[in-house]
């Protein structure tokens, strides 16, 4: 098959779709990108054709009048920039490479209708269960996960027409220049002939009321062993295992503040601790020393197994990848589906209560949280448990498989 990828979004949405690519390039496949700017170089490093589509995602959350945990903001965004954005950047990619099936993930609206004006099948993946309508949890800009199991599908009701009539209007612009009829329900059709939930199966398992175009595998883990820096290399030998603390791809208001706020945490807690930058560039704001270090990232697979646990914002994949580690998880999140993910941590024993991000304004409340994370057993004990059985699983493969039924069975054209 000839597969063009397409997601749109931070990190968490780039990654598992390059490790689909690996998996697709393993059986033959010939797989093409069309993704976000930032994140073009990285992808075509790894060997794959790649199209920017026009947005350079970092860029437009840290630039001035961004807020992203503002809903009104992301949805003028939404309407007014991002969907037309796509439609244009995903149907000139799509009329180059020809594919035979595309697949998009993150905050893609064009895919469906680029894929149906060329009469092939198109797949949306997802990495959190929670984007899913089910009973289970509530959409994801609901902060509050522990509802009724009927608050949470009322909520899904309510919702998904809302979520419609906001976006209707620039899908149906973007159609409408694609020569296709306009549609009622764009929320429904943005999800193609099939939706994939690629998440653990113990850390978000898919629930049993979803619609029946809904399939699942295990998460989507691209293997990244590169080396640490010479600097952490150091740092972790001088000493016990410290803390790592990371809000990947989030950009928050009180960033200038947080280094400074974790690092006595940290010793407040009796701890060390590795500051990964990441796009609120945590790591500018810290100077390292005996106590505390700050990089601009660092891989995971390659760090986390030397750490004591993980204090992150909640994204799917440092979700999985701390999980696959052995570590208890301590979790900000920032926005959407990081609330479902805290609540996970909570839920299965991996770690205590989140503490949200713009609740962490001094030293002591995340000090108890880092203390907590730490001394409490059950939470490394449980860790533990569940670890080898996540690391051993991928479910790219999977994936692929379910990417090669479909092409063979939905002939469009």
């Amino acid at each position: 098959m000839r597969v063009l990828l397409a997601p749109h979004g931070t990190r968490g949405d780039i990654q598992p779709m390059l490790a689909l690519a690996v998996a697709l390039r393993n059986r033959r496949h010939e797989v093409s990108f069309v993704a976000p700017t930032n994140f073009a170089a990285w992808i075509a490093g790894l060997g794959f054709p790649c199209e920017p589509d026009g947005v350079d995602v970092e860029a437009v959350l840290q630039s001035p009048g961004a807020s992203l945990q503002s809903v009104r903001w992301q949805f003028r965004y939404i309407r007014r920039v991002l969907v037309p954005q796509l439609f244009t950047a995903v149907s000139r990619a799509a009329a180059a490479q020809r594919p035979d099936l595309m697949v998009g993930a993150g905050l893609q609206f064009a895919v469906s209708s680029v894929a149906e004006s060329r009469r092939i099948p198109s797949v949306a993946a997802l990495f959190q269960p929670c984007s899913i309508p089910s009973s289970d949890a509530p959409p994801p800009v609901v902060r509050a996960q522990a509802m009724p199991r009927w608050v949470n599908r009322w909520l899904w009701r309510f919702g998904t027409p809302l979520g419609d009539a906001l976006i209707r209007g620039p899908v149906n612009s973007g159609r409408a220049s694609l020569g296709l009829k306009p549609i009622a329900k764009p929320m429904r059709h943005i999800v193609g002939q099939l939706t994939i939930v690629a998440s653990d199966r113990d850390l978000g398992p898919l629930p049993t009321d979803v619609p029946r175009a809904v399939v699942s595998t295990d998460a989507w883990i691209l293997q990244d062993n590169r080396p640490l820096d010479a600097a952490l290399e150091r740092f972790l030998e001088a000493g016990p295992p410290p803390i790592y603390m990371g809000l990947g791809s989030m950009v928050a208001a009180n960033a200038p503040q947080l280094a400074a706020i974790a690092s006595r945490a940290a010793r407040a807690a009796g701890a060390r601790l590795v500051l990964a930058g990441g796009w609120a560039r945590l790591d500018r704001q810290l100077e390292s020393s005996e106590h505390a270090i700050a990089v601009r990232d660092a891989p995971h697979q390659s760090l986390f197994p030397r750490v004591a646990a993980a204090v992150h914002h909640g994204g799917a994949g440092t979700t999985t990848a701390a999980a696959a580690a052995g570590l208890p998880q301590l979790i900000l999140p920032h926005i959407l589906d990081q609330f479902y993910w805290a609540r996970r941590v909570e839920r299965l024993g991996l770690g205590p209560a989140a503490i949200p991000i713009d609740r962490v304004n001094d030293e002591a409340r995340l000090a108890e949280g880092f203390t907590r994370v730490l001394r409490i057993e059950s939470f490394r004990d449980r860790a533990k448990t569940l670890a080898a059985s996540i690391a051993a699983r991928s479910g790219a493969e999977d994936a692929v498989r379910l990417l090669e039924n479909l092409e063979r069975t939905v002939k469009l054209r």
